[in-house]
């Protein structure tokens, strides 16, 4: 079975505000797979977060399938189903 990777728990580990270099960190530090990070990083570098339903909904908005799927996949369909709840 392949690993998976939990967003939701650095996200909520996360203090707020928080920026994009912020959660970077965090999945650097948790050591997510390299591939989904070289993705990752120029998408999310720049952008600022004043809570956790807030990166939520961004990860929401912006994760790819391909992404999703050097996660696990299970993780990123967790996100949308939350992010939908908030909004």
């Amino acid at each position: 079975m392949p690993m998976t990777y939990n967003l939701d728990n650095i996200i909520d580990g996360l203090s707020y505000p928080a920026s994009g270099d912020d959660v970077i960190r965090a999945l650097e530090q948790n050591n997510f797979p390299q591939d989904f990070m070289s993705e990752f990083k120029p998408m999310i570098q720049g952008k600022n977060f004043s809570s956790a339903d807030g990166l939520h909904e961004w990860l929401a908005s912006n994760l790819t399938t391909h992404m999703a799927g050097l996660l696990g996949g299970a993780t990123v369909h967790d996100l949308i189903t939350r992010a939908k709840k908030t909004a």
